[in-house]
């Protein structure tokens, strides 16, 4: 059985005529027949009946067939069609430690809606590596910190939502249970990763504290996940905002600030269209989040 029998099975059973089946596949009718006759052999049943010299009709195995082959073919061209298309893949980097599945998901499936060719890999990286990532071209578009990201004035960027800030810290803490405000963490160590903005995040913690009356005593670790580690083993505190994934570990608790911090949406201004695409997404999700 092969793709040339099916196939001039099927246009003679939607025409009920070997000549016009023979004129549409550009063949000659004699040869239409070999190729019916010959499947009929390999099935082992007649696929057509000849009412009159002209006129023929499918036997009950022969809609059988059809409906079958017919099902098969149109599965095969849309399977054909889906692998002939190159996706369109969006380079996204987000900020490491922060969890997204409440709003990626979201996005990605708004984009494929309106392109079912849309794909996303993303990088979970640094603030100072999310904007060498879209120096670089490596990255397409990144989320991450308002403040920071406008610190690259040659990228384009849109704020889509603000966090909530949050002071970070275990049950592992020595006399963790005793924390009642904020003030209270003056005794503990503030956890902060290096970076080349360093001096500028620890000023803008300080802004934060002053209003509780106390300046934190800094140390600097290797990395964000450093600092987590520390903090999961009451090592220290930080300064974090809700979508920090370990706020979710079981031994881990916070305490909210009455400060938020602004995110934003940057990308290149040569960003292919992708870019826009998911900028569209993005907006619209965080928009009914509101609601």
């Amino acid at each position: 059985m092969n793709d040339r029998q099916i196939e001039c099975f099927l246009e003679a059973a939607r025409y009920l005529n070997f000549t016009r089946a023979a004129e549409n596949l550009t063949l000659p009718q004699p040869a239409v027949s070999r190729y019916i006759a010959s499947l009929e052999g390999e099935l082992g049943v007649k696929l057509f009946v000849r009412e009159s010299n002209r006129k023929i009709v499918l036997t009950p195995a022969g809609r059988a067939y059809f409906n079958l082959f017919q099902r098969t073919a149109t599965e095969l061209a849309h399977t054909r069609d889906a692998l002939s298309v190159t996706p369109e893949v969006l380079h996204l980097g987000i900020n490491i430690g922060w969890s997204t599945s409440d709003y990626l998901p979201k996005v990605v499936a708004f984009c494929r809606q309106k392109n079912p060719r849309f794909h996303v890999s993303y990088e979970c990286l640094p603030f100072h590596l999310l904007a060498a990532g879209l120096r670089e071209k490596r990255l397409d578009t990144v989320i991450g910190l308002e403040n920071y990201l406008m610190h690259s004035l040659e990228f384009e960027t849109e704020r889509f939502t603000s966090l909530r800030r949050t002071i970070l810290y275990s049950k592992n803490l020595p006399d963790y249970d005793q924390i009642r405000n904020p003030a209270d963490f003056y005794p503990y160590d503030f956890l902060i990763a290096d970076d080349p903005l360093i001096r500028h995040l620890v000023q803008e913690s300080e802004e934060i504290f002053r209003s509780f009356h106390f300046m934190p005593r800094y140390r600097t670790l290797t990395n964000q996940e450093t600092v987590n580690s520390y903090v999961e083993n009451g090592l220290g505190v930080a300064l974090r905002d809700e979508w920090c994934h370990i706020l979710h570990h079981p031994r881990m608790l916070n305490m909210n600030i009455e400060q938020t911090i602004p995110v934003a949406l940057a990308w290149r201004r040569d960003a292919p269209a992708a870019v826009e695409l998911f900028r569209e997404a993005l907006l619209c999700v965080f928009q009914k989040q509101k609601v």
